[in-house]
């Protein structure tokens, strides 16, 4: 029997590699948060969209990025009945979208599933010290059928054309839930499920003014003056329950919010924040200030909508939200209002 340790990234399965446990180690690494991610029951088709989106992200060539997705899922359905495959992800959307999508494609395996296990972590695992996972790794638990059918409904509603589906599975898999963390519950085996999902649909523009959660959280971080992005990075990734976001796609989102028609966000000099993934490495990208537009202040404060103001045309999971049809989150009762332009 041999033992495939799945996971979120590179960072974690550095760590795992040098943990001693035996069994090799592959990282999942897409970031499913953002750009398309249509149904992929067509496998050929989903990675070239996803290879085509991350190349333009500065993820090297898109054939370089189709070759490390195919790898990557022939590793997976290489796992004989026999062995076992071990799931390491974290509880923030990040990976719990990945996690989502690996059940899905075993609930779509032909015959038997291997032995499947999945870490107990209610932590962070990329700056876990690598003798901290043989623990994790001991108490680990299984998945069954049941669960892996959950996983592939998550993510089957993420991946849905319409975010309808999407929140009928929150609201009813919240309504399950036993127990929130791994530690409220021995038997516990998805906790973070929900809540990722939960997370995803405060990502449509809300019904106040149109901003999603992470655009609301960068505008009111900015409400009290200028700052600088490194400071609005750290302070957004504060108000999340658990840091989904890297930097480089926080740079993306900022720069939706500037290179626009109507800036909401400039530099402190009056420049639009515009990015690329050889800018956003840099120590000056990061210490240079931006402040909210008078504009900007006017949508934080719900005196204006930025989709009137701006439009919108962004992937979210498998929807395709445009100016002229999108959805709106209701934050406050919880529910999905679509709209027409």
């Amino acid at each position: 029997m041999r033992t495939l340790h799945l996971t979120n990234g590179d960072h974690a399965a550095d760590a795992l590699g040098q943990s001693g446990l035996t069994g090799d180690v592959l990282p999942w690494r897409d970031i499913l948060h953002d750009g398309p991610v249509p149904d992929d029951r067509d496998s050929d088709a989903f990675r070239r969209v996803r290879a085509d989106f991350l190349s333009g992200r500065g993820w090297s060539s898109s054939d370089s990025v189709l070759r490390s997705l195919i790898d990557r899922d022939q590793r997976l359905d290489g796992v004989a009945d026999d062995d076992e495959l071990v799931l390491w992800f974290e509880p923030d959307l990040y990976d719990q979208l990945q996690l989502m999508q690996v059940l899905a494609r075993l609930a779509r395996r032909a015959g038997p599933l291997p032995r499947v296990s999945i870490a107990p972590a209610d932590c962070l695992l990329g700056p876990l010290a690598p003798e901290n996972f043989p623990a994790l790794y001991e108490s680990r638990r299984d998945l069954d059928a049941d669960d892996v059918a959950t996983g592939a409904e998550a993510w089957q509603a993420f991946t849905a054309d319409t975010p309808d589906t999407l929140l009928a599975v929150t609201t009813r898999l919240d309504g399950q839930r036993s127990a929130r963390t791994y530690a409220d519950d021995p038997a516990v085996r998805l906790p973070y499920l929900t809540s990722a999902l939960r997370r995803v649909l405060e990502e449509f523009p809300d019904t106040q003014a149109g901003l999603s959660r992470t655009e609301r959280q960068v505008c009111e971080i900015l409400a009290n003056g200028p700052r600088t992005l490194r400071t609005v990075f750290q302070a957004q990734q504060k108000a999340e329950s658990w840091v989904w976001l890297g930097d480089s796609s926080f740079a993306w989102y900022v720069q939706r919010l500037s290179d626009c028609a109507n800036p909401l966000v400039l530099h402190a000099n009056g420049s639009r924040v515009v990015t690329s993934s050889r800018s956003t490495g840099g120590k000056s990208f990061w210490d240079r200030p931006v402040e909210l537009t008078p504009l900007g202040h006017d949508v934080v404060r719900d005196r204006a909508d930025q989709v009137q103001l701006n439009g919108i045309d962004r992937w979210i999971g498998g929807v395709h939200c445009q100016t002229t049809r999108h959805w709106r989150w209701d934050p406050h009762h919880h529910h999905l209002a679509p709209r027409r332009v």
